[in-house]
């Protein structure tokens, strides 16, 4: 009974994001309590630039609910409930107090399912650095707000977006750079990646699946919202600002995926791949924008909110793949695993949908999304003035050096783990027809019918990006470039011809009696051992990108100081055990204020009544 509970709270959540997006027009309304002053309103309403995210939660949610269904309990349910609620609160939020009490609620609730196996060291440490982050970025976000409020005199989006193109440009500026590390830190930008592949992996696989399905692209929508609406327009400079900081975040990611060896962690550096491509596109948008290229905007828009989407839905695939891998094989490290695909027939075929819409193969959503990525690029190089061509030219070659690393990454991921023999004599649980089945189905089935289908996506999304580009003259050419976009080649049509040639040299292969003979390995037995590792198949990419991985310390002790590991390398790895170290320190200090601040734990609830009562009379007297 407690996971029919569980089913039917996450569905209800899911729900309250579809009834949201039929709402659109309706009156939004306002919660005031009878103590607090207007600027602590909590206005709420549903807007056009939130439906392409409502819809993704409409879209995963019940996936996500589907996985779970046979197993955890009603309070699970009730958490992840929580949590996708807190979300569609911020996508709602139309005050900054609204904005700011629904993310916080987030982030707390976030951080709950994080620490679902708290009794693990490796969750503890992970935990202390989303919360470090988290806070960090939320303080940030705080400041941006309050910044723009004060100068607008008036704490409703509406009112602040109004008043935005008189503001200063220096205040708008700075609002903008606070915006971008609490909402990049969030959205595991790098510099501020760290957190994330060490978070999303220790959580549970279905909470992982929101984490990087959907709450990832909470602080997406929240760029959005500053660069277009609250601070805009933006000058030119920023978007090349935001360009390049979601180039670097891409590449680091996709490299990062590529070496890594175990299936979750390999997940999240994709993340944090896909992030800075969607970040990227923003971009290049907001610097069309400030161009008057609103050809460019239009487009870039399409491709970052189509690319959101599309990511939500199969990182969430994979990442219920990854916690099926898990529960059957009980690893995921890639080292141990091997032959998945006789002991998990339903779920293999469903993870390398997820893994073609990662690496951007046809015909999966991955490659409608991306195809559009870079028609915006080069749209932009072809568009821009001279300086800044070279730009796009060099943002171009970026996102095709990241796509390459990710289609390394997940052929890796996939040939090691589901192909081949098993590696170990850990035996894993065959796979049944089940619900957790039926999650994954629902979730490739949307992974397929929009990579099969873009022009509907597209149609229904240009609603949103005119009213994102409200109060601009589009260019006439808008109405009738974009939904043709893929109706002719080098659309969809060729992505059929891989899988056409594959199936005729099937059939010549077939009518030729071709036979099949056993593997050869110069006459000695095949073992498990003769297979590829995942450490042997990115070894290459290890030595090319040896200066930006650097090798562990051991590797450095053996090789004594040769040249295979020059000078540079060696002063790398000094540098990162001087981070270490200070790290190391920053969380001993944490640590010893939280120790001395227990004595305020009295434990007594009248002690706690007094604390609420002061915080409000603080609060109070700030507000006035």
């Amino acid at each position: 009974m407690t996971r029919i509970v569980h089913f039917a709270i996450l569905l209800a959540s899911a729900a309250l994001a579809a009834w949201a997006i039929l709402a659109l027009g309706a009156p939004g309304f306002s919660l005031l309590p009878a103590f607090a002053p207007p600027e602590l309103r909590l206005d709420f309403a549903v807007t056009s630039s939130a439906l392409p995210f409502l819809a993704l939660i409409a879209l995963v949610v019940p996936g996500v609910a589907l996985w779970g269904l046979e197993r955890g309990g009603a309070s699970d349910g009730a958490k992840l409930a929580l949590f996708v609620v807190t979300m569609i609160g911020v996508f709602l939020a139309q005050s900054v107090a609204a904005f700011f009490v629904c993310w916080e609620a987030m982030a707390l609730i976030s951080a709950l399912l994080i620490a679902a196996h708290h009794e693990r060291r490796d969750v503890r440490r992970a935990l202390l650095s989303y919360l470090i982050v988290s806070q960090t970025g939320a303080f940030c976000i705080l400041a941006a707000l309050a910044l723009l409020a004060a100068a607008a005199g008036s704490t409703q989006f509406a009112a602040i977006a109004h008043a935005a193109p008189a503001l200063p440009a220096q205040t708008r500026t700075v609002a903008m750079a606070f915006a971008l590390v609490g909402f990049g830190s969030k959205a595991g930008l790098v510099p501020l990646h760290f957190w994330l592949p060490r978070a999303h992996p220790v959580a549970p696989a279905n909470a992982s699946a929101l984490l990087s399905g959907v709450m990832l692209n909470v602080a997406v929508y929240g760029l959005i919202v500053f660069a277009f609406a609250l601070a805009a327009p933006l000058p030119p400079a920023w978007g090349f600002v935001i360009l390049g900081t979601g180039l670097v975040s891409a590449v680091t990611g996709a490299l990062f995926a590529a070496v890594d060896t175990d299936f979750k962690k390999l997940l999240a550096f994709s993340s944090i791949e896909h992030l800075g491509i969607i970040v990227a596109t923003l971009g290049l948008a907001v610097a069309g924008y400030a161009a008057g290229f609103y050809l460019l905007t239009a487009l870039a828009l399409m491709a970052l909110l189509m690319h959101a989407i599309v990511h939500g839905v199969f990182k969430a695939l994979l990442f219920l793949g990854a916690g099926t891998v898990a529960e059957a094989a009980g690893r995921t490290s890639l080292e141990q695993l091997g032959g998945l695909g006789r002991a998990l027939p339903f779920t293999t075929p469903l993870v390398l949908i997820g893994c073609m819409a990662a690496a951007a193969l046809p015909p999966a959503s991955g490659f409608a999304s991306e195809w559009l990525v870079f028609r915006s690029l080069t749209l932009g190089a072809s568009g821009m003035p001279l300086p800044l061509h070279g730009a796009m030219i060099a943002s171009i070659a970026m996102l095709a050096l990241a796509g390459g690393l990710a289609a390394i990454a997940f052929v890796k991921l996939f040939g090691i783990a589901f192909l081949g023999v098993p590696r170990s004599a850990h035996p894993v649980v065959p796979e049944r027809r089940s619900a957790p089945v039926a999650g994954l189905a629902w979730l490739a089935t949307i992974t397929l019918a929009i990579g099969l289908f873009p022009a509907s996506a597209m149609d229904r999304l240009q609603d949103v990006v005119r009213a994102l580009t409200i109060g601009v003259s589009p260019d006439p050419r808008l109405v009738t470039f974009l939904p043709g976009f893929f109706s002719a080649p080098p659309g969809i049509t060729l992505a059929f011809l891989p899988f056409a040639g594959a199936i005729v040299a099937m059939l010549l292969a077939r009518s030729a009696g071709v036979r099949a003979v056993p593997t050869w390995t110069c006459g000695s037995p095949v073992t498990p051992r003769a297979q590829y590792t995942a450490t042997a198949f990115s070894k290459p990419l290890r030595r090319i990108f040896s200066f930006v991985l650097m090798p562990d310390r051991q590797r450095i002790v053996e090789g004594g100081g040769s040249a295979w590991f020059p000078a540079r390398i060696r002063y790398a790895v000094r540098t990162r055990d001087v981070v270490d170290e200070a790290a190391r320190r920053f969380a001993a200090l944490v640590q010893r204020f939280a120790r001395r601040a227990r004595i305020v734990q009295a434990g007594r609830l009248r002690v706690y009544l007094v604390y609420a009562v002061v915080a409000v009379l603080v609060l109070l007297v700030a507000a006035r």
